[in-house]
């Protein structure tokens, strides 16, 4: 299947494309220069003994694990959270909530405001399972979030490109069956499985050009592959974003926010639960390491073969 990309000025087109296929790119919207300074600054931080992330694949504390080629194996859950590392996190803010891409969030919604629910960063390929967004987070009412992905890079289609599955925002919509926990996930991904074989969906690839975003819907099938190449890394932000006057789902209580640099968009979780949760990490990483605990679940494609 043909990528197909569009320009920004390409309004119309792109919210036609969004609900008809459950995805739509735009490209060059990310500011080079923003790219550029995240870049420089993660290249610093990753090789600090002190760093420490929650992963977003393992659902644990760690710190860096480089490949030999030098990039960071597992994926970052908030980075733009990690306040004891301002820099760091102010670089990534800066690329999530940059105008172009905002602006394009406006066209897709018909809103101006937003929440910013969550956000991720991507150096190697993790190899992701098929999901829907929604099982894991999304607005309520459900439907109206909308998910970004940002190359940071030219991706290329070895390094476990990102993927999509068209239209399959318009089939069935997995649930969560506890609001509060992911006890069901196994269950999730084998339902998962039952709706591509059943709908016959077409799988589409995203070897994106630095600076590209993609835009998919909540409800859209979607994944990566493994990487094929250790070579390639496959650098790249992610973010989910409601319009502010809705409310998060499965919440049990509306969130605290913080502004960011746009105006137009706050990020889940005020300064101080930020220092606490950073701080935290270091605390759980201890414990887990005595108690050799691993993940409570992950979403890496390996661990579902």
């Amino acid at each position: 299947m043909a990528l197909k990309k569009f320009s920004v000025a390409e309004t119309t087109a792109i919210k036609e494309y969004y609900y008809s296929n459950g995805y739509v790119v735009v490209e060059k919207l990310l500011d080079q220069s923003k790219i550029e300074s995240f870049i420089k600054l993660y290249e610093e931080i990753k090789h600090s003994k002190f760093f420490l992330f929650f992963s977003q694949d393992t659902h644990l504390p760690i710190q860096p694990k480089l490949t030999p080629e030098g990039f960071i194996e597992n994926s970052m859950l908030n980075p733009a959270s990690l306040k004891l590392w301002h820099g760091f996190s102010r670089s990534v803010e800066e690329c999530l909530v940059d105008k172009n891409v905002i602006d394009t969030l406006n066209i897709l919604s018909g809103k101006s405001s937003y929440v910013m629910m969550q956000n991720m960063f991507f150096d190697k390929s993790t190899g992701t399972i098929e999901h829907q967004d929604h099982y894991y987070l999304d607005s309520d009412p459900a439907g109206g979030m909308i998910a970004a992905w940002y190359a940071l890079e030219d991706i290329h289609q070895d390094s476990g490109c990102f993927f999509v599955l068209p239209g399959s925002h318009k089939g069935k919509v997995i649930e969560r069956n506890n609001a509060s926990n992911f006890s069901d996930h196994d269950t999730f991904v084998k339902e998962i499985s039952n709706l591509i074989n059943e709908g016959k969906y077409e799988y589409q690839s995203f070897p994106l050009a630095k600076g590209d975003v993609l835009f998919w819907h909540p409800y859209t099938i979607h994944g990566a592959y493994n990487n094929k190449d250790p070579r390639f890394s496959r650098k790249s932000l992610t973010a989910h974003y409601h319009p502010a006057d809705l409310k998060p789902m499965y919440a049990k209580k509306i969130p605290s926010v913080r502004k960011t640099v746009n105006s137009n968009v706050q990020i889940i979780g005020s300064d101080l639960d930020c220092y606490v949760s950073n701080s935290m990490h270091y605390l759980r990483a201890i414990a887990n390491y005595l108690r050799g605990r691993g993940p409570d679940y992950d979403m890496r494609r390996d661990s579902y073969v």
